[in-house]
């Protein structure tokens, strides 16, 4: 894991599971999503991040459900040939503890997306049963 850079932004936001629903169905997992701190430059509604800042961002995720954990990330852009692996998206982190599970993604934020929206998509396992669903918010990197 990189070490985080003291001059990103940083947001954490809280996802509660509302109905569990595995991969293979109609409809991916029922949850909400909370901003619980955020820097200046980051906003949520619903279940859409906006990055209004030219900076660096890293986005941690913690799931307030017990019984689930986070076991990866994906992440697509909405315009063709737009860089989404290491250069966009370059560290993605877990952390998966008895107190919880969190999930950093480091978006760099790059000027030559501006205004393109990324579709990403969360892992989350069901600790009990072992069946994997996903989470589906958007993030949007806002032109400056």
């Amino acid at each position: 894991m990189q070490s985080q850079d003291p001059s990103s932004l940083t947001a954490t936001l809280s996802v509660t599971i509302n109905q569990f629903r595995p991969l293979g169905g109609v409809f991916p997992i029922s949850y909400t999503m909370s901003l619980v701190q955020a820097s200046s430059g980051i906003t949520a509604s619903g279940a859409d991040i906006t990055i209004t800042s030219s900076q660096p961002a890293n986005l941690t995720f913690q799931i307030a459900t017990a019984g689930y954990i986070f076991v990866g990330a994906t992440v697509d852009a909405d315009t063709a040939g737009t860089d989404v692996g290491s250069c966009e998206f370059p560290d993605v982190s877990i952390t998966r503890a008895a107190s919880g599970s969190s999930l950093t993604l480091d978006d760099a934020n790059l000027s030559n997306d501006q205004g393109t929206i990324y579709n990403y998509i969360l892992l989350v396992q069901n600790t009990a049963t072992g069946e994997i669903g996903i989470i589906d918010p958007n993030i949007i990197a806002e032109p400056r």
